[in-house]
């Protein structure tokens, strides 16, 4: 292909075309979505039905092939000063330009130079590519240009944008150039307020720079920030940040790091406390003692959701073979550099000669490679791993994958469906792991009422269970919701849902143990197609599941978790109007109550004491105790209403002369256990409400 030194295409800010230092005026916007179609492939042939894709989509008007002649006929003409770049056959329409004279090209040629950089461990050359790259940016990418092909390649190109700028600042942090950051970060996060990873960077090139106490302001700026526009905290990574800043952390310090890759070649820490999983080990370790044993090679997938405890598990299964394996665990990170996770495991030189390098380790002797977190792979490591797959079968290699099984990823789908080794899932806690854990990690006994609420709040989830225990054994009210340190795993865990879906989840959390679409429409106010959208992103993520034709979070410490996301005065209000829908719909009494009792002592809508007394007969004991208790109690009754709450409180107390009333909400955290006080309240009331109604 021969050059066209005059012609230049900029698709990436500035007129499209330019010839020399002028600009070559191609016409009207869908007339320049033509030329972007063909520049974006230069040097290829595009299909005049393409093309047509590419300008209209799926309802291209019935005249659009000639349309589409007419449009490339005007841009002949258009760049007629420089030759006749555009060719048309009966294959279709090409730009006969090379790809070095269209920015875009040049942008994504410096951002893979920069990739192997990266993995030949040269930060040096790596921002050098990256400074590059994004100086090939002169304002918005296809800026102007219409249609459906032109909308994808915009939110594709600047995405790869923001990651080469996070990118290029992580560079230049992790080389000492921390001074000059400051500025070009404050910028960014101003820019970009809800990318939690420019806040990470910026504070601590603040602290680097001796400036903690604007690091620390810009920590309060950037959580203030995105609490306002996402309506949640940061990320647990961001808010440890923080803590870090304040104790001065020594390894927050810039140190300067080899240039040379050292890919990760030992496991994790055996965990000091496992229990359970004794069939799945079994089956993990039979593989292990094959290939140890007798050279015979395997491939194991392990599946398990977030919290599930992979990690844990694989740590005690290989604590036997800690000299012969190679662990790499996958991040967010790493999907955006294709092959990073095969050179983080076996080196960058892995990378062109994959086989002839898997086959010199195992000349050593049998050998365990383990990716882990495979859902956040980049698709060519995938591809590599099932190549390295294919080498168990006559390797004394063991290939172990682990990867959550939501949300879906198409490739790791297929990968895992054609897999001939063997799948391990590892399952929720069930009731004898849960108090082995509890044995394990708590010094005291935490009794089976609590036990049964812990199994229950988290549903086996042992990252859960952990936090929760960790959070009993310091002496926290667990009664008492959110639990800090298992709400910063949850968030984590939920960190890939989008904002929209986290804000409907917020507002779903309000509604109870169960609630229908149309409820959850009702509180949000929002159209019933774009609700839809978010509820089944949540069902794909199993935050929430189905219940008949209700809905319900699968774990209710998930859904406190967002319920706490709503200041407590406006879910006070939030709850006493869902109360009030659902009471004029003619919902359960129950239903409408349980909407009541999370209020607390904040009941003060005029419409409640008379709606109790009113339904008291069709409440179940418990709730019916808990309201009226809290209403007997309030300032704003008159005489009449007191005496009536108080009577139906007695009639339902003075029969009981043992038992604690508990809501469905508290009743499996006990009435003996200590953290549980404000429930023996009800039975010290009894005497005194029926002395007065007496």
């Amino acid at each position: 292909m021969d050059e066209v030194p005059s012609l230049t295409v900029r698709l990436l800010g500035g007129s499209p075309a330019r010839h020399g230092s002028g600009e070559i005026a191609l016409g009207p916007a869908q007339r320049q979505a033509v030329f972007a179609a063909l520049a974006l492939h230069a040097g290829q042939f595009v299909s005049r039905k393409d093309i047509i894709d590419a300008v209209w989509g799926e309802r291209p008007p019935d005249s659009a092939t000639g349309i589409v002649y007419t449009y490339v006929s005007a841009l002949r003409r258009a760049l007629e000063p420089v030759g006749e770049p555009l060719v048309a056959t009966r294959a279709g329409y090409s730009l006969d330009l090379p790809r070095q004279q269209v920015d875009v090209h040049v942008f994504e040629a410096e951002l893979e130079r920069a990739r192997t950089h990266r993995l030949a461990g040269a930060p040096h050359r790596e921002l050098e590519s990256l400074r590059s790259a994004l100086g090939q940016w002169r304002g918005s990418a296809l800026n102007g240009i219409p249609g459906p092909f032109a909308e994808t390649q915009r939110a594709r190109l600047n995405e790869l944008r923001m990651g080469a700028l996070e990118r290029q600042a992580e560079v230049a942090l992790h080389l000492g150039g921390y001074r000059e950051l400051v500025g070009e970060l404050a910028v960014l996060v101003e820019r970009h307020p809800l990318r939690e990873g420019l806040h990470r960077m910026l504070v601590t090139a603040l602290f680097r720079s001796g400036r903690q106490a604007e690091a620390l302001a810009a920590f309060d700026s950037a959580r203030e920030t995105i609490i306002e526009q996402s309506g949640l905290e940061p990320g647990p990574e961001l808010l440890a940040l923080r803590q870090r800043v304040l104790d001065g952390d020594p390894s927050l310090h810039h140190q300067d790091q080899p240039e040379r890759h050292k890919p990760t070649q030992a496991l994790p820490e055996r965990p000091s406390a496992f229990v359970g999983r004794e069939f799945e080990l079994g089956r993990l370790r039979r593989r292990l003692s094959a290939l140890l044993d007798e050279g015979r090679g395997g491939t194991v997938w392990l599946d398990g959701e977030a919290g599930s405890g992979k990690s844990a598990f694989l740590a005690e299964a290989l604590a036997t073979a800690r000299n012969r394996t190679n662990w790499v665990e996958a991040d967010e990170l790493t999907s955006a550099v294709p092959l990073s996770l095969i050179a983080d495991c076996l080196g960058g030189e892995a990378l062109d000669k994959l086989s002839k390098t898997v086959t010199e380790l195992c000349e050593t002797g049998p050998r365990v490679l383990v990716f882990e977190d495979l859902h956040w792979a980049d698709e060519e490591s995938l591809l590599a791993w099932q190549q390295l797959h294919r080498l168990t079968a006559h390797l004394p290699l063991l290939l172990i994958g682990s990867a959550r099984p939501l949300p879906q990823r198409r490739t790791l789908d297929v990968l895992r469906s054609r897999l001939d080794g063997e799948i391990i899932s590892l399952p929720p806690f069930d009731g004898p792991a849960v108090t082995a854990l509890a044995e394990e990690t708590l010094a005291r006994d935490p009794g089976e009422d609590f036990l049964g609420f812990a199994a229950e709040y988290t549903a086996g989830n042992a990252a859960y269970l952990c936090e929760l225990f960790a959070e009993f054994a310091d002496g926290r009210d667990l009664a008492t919701t959110p639990h800090s340190r298992a709400a910063a795993v949850v968030e984590d865990h939920l960190a890939t849902l989008s904002v929209a879906g986290k804000r409907t989840l917020t507002s779903a959390a309000l509604l109870g143990s169960s609630f229908t679409v149309a409820d959850l429409a009702g509180v949000t106010g929002r159209e019933l197609r774009v609700l839809i959208e978010e509820v089944e992103e949540a069902l794909a993520a199993r935050v929430l599941e189905t219940e008949g034709d209700r809905l319900r979070f699968r774990v209710p410490l998930v859904r406190s978790v967002f319920a706490a996301n709503t200041p407590p005065a406006i879910r006070a209000v939030l709850h006493q109007e869902i109360a009030a829908t659902m009471a004029g719909s003619g919902a359960p009494a129950d239903r409408v109550a349980e909407q009541l009792l999370q209020v607390g002592d904040e009941l003060t809508a005029r419409w409640i004491p008379q709606w109790v007394l009113d339904n008291v007969g069709a409440l179940s004991t418990g709730p019916a105790v808990e309201l009226l208790h809290l209403l007997s109690h309030q300032r704003n009754l008159t005489e009449e209403q007191h005496q009536s709450l108080a009577g139906e409180l007695a009639a339902l107390l003075l029969p009981e002369t043992d038992a604690v009333p508990f809501s469905p909400a508290t009743r499996h955290l006990g009435a003996a256990q200590p953290w549980c006080a404000p429930l023996h309240a009800l039975t010290r009331v009894r005497n005194q409400d029926a002395t007065r109604t007496s």
